[in-house]
């Protein structure tokens, strides 16, 4: 098997950050179908049920720390790869002259005793090779892990802390209920119409976002002027 490069993979893992599967959102909806069907149950016709909406995904892209853990990400990735790509160049050169090695141990145009020379050096070199792949293949798949529990503990912290503002200002607010209102992607999320509904996204947002640090790039700004 050849040595490949892997930083193919690193788009896959930054959209890991903001991504949220098919599978969870049926089960959220799901979920919010009971949730709702309780609320309204507690809260009675004679009492005023209110409701707001949150563009979750937009919440967790404009937030100025998933900007920041992308950029962590990369460097990591980049890290990696060059820490890969001693091993990976060895690896090449390893393979071809393996495969030299095998064509002179066949080459007629050779005595008998170089072809046996070369044989002998050719088995080493399969064994060379062989070591070396193991060891590169260990290292990657370290590194990969390394990178996949960073992406994930990074996300679940940045998802945490947009449901601890979205939860702080619906209480302050006196909001019953919460839902998720994609504005870009509306079947990914719980609702599809809203009439005369509070959306708390740019609120959630500028809440996040006031502890940006100085210098760093304002993406929902920059998208609100659009």
């Amino acid at each position: 098997m050849p040595f490949a490069d892997v930083s193919k993979n690193s788009c896959l893992r930054l959209q890991s950050l903001v991504h949220i599967s098919f599978d969870g959102i049926c089960t959220m909806k799901t979920l919010l179908i009971i949730v709702l069907t309780a609320i309204l149950a507690a809260v009675g016709s004679s009492a005023e049920l209110r409701i707001g909406t949150l563009d979750l995904q937009r919440a967790l892209a404009d937030y100025y720390k998933t900007e920041e853990a992308a950029r962590q990400l990369r460097l990591r990735d980049v890290s990696y790869s060059k820490e890969l790509e001693p091993l990976r160049i060895e690896g090449t050169k390893l393979e071809r002259e393996t495969r030299e090695l095998g064509l002179l141990a066949q080459d007629n145009a050779l005595s008998s005793t170089a072809r046996e020379e070369k044989k002998k050096l050719f088995e080493q070199k399969q064994i060379d090779l062989s070591e070396l792949r193991v060891r590169y293949d260990d290292l990657q798949a370290k590194r990969q892990a390394e990178l996949q529990k960073f992406s994930l503990q990074t996300r679940k912290q940045i998802v945490d802390e947009v449901l601890k503002v979205t939860r702080r200002i619906g209480e302050s607010d006196g909001f019953n209920l919460i839902l998720n209102a994609n504005k870009t992607e509306p079947v990914t999320g719980e609702v599809l119409f809203t009439r005369n509904v509070d959306d708390i996204t740019d609120r959630v947002l500028a809440a996040l976002n006031a502890g940006r640090p100085a210098g760093t790039s304002d993406a929902s700004s920059k998208d609100s002027k659009k």
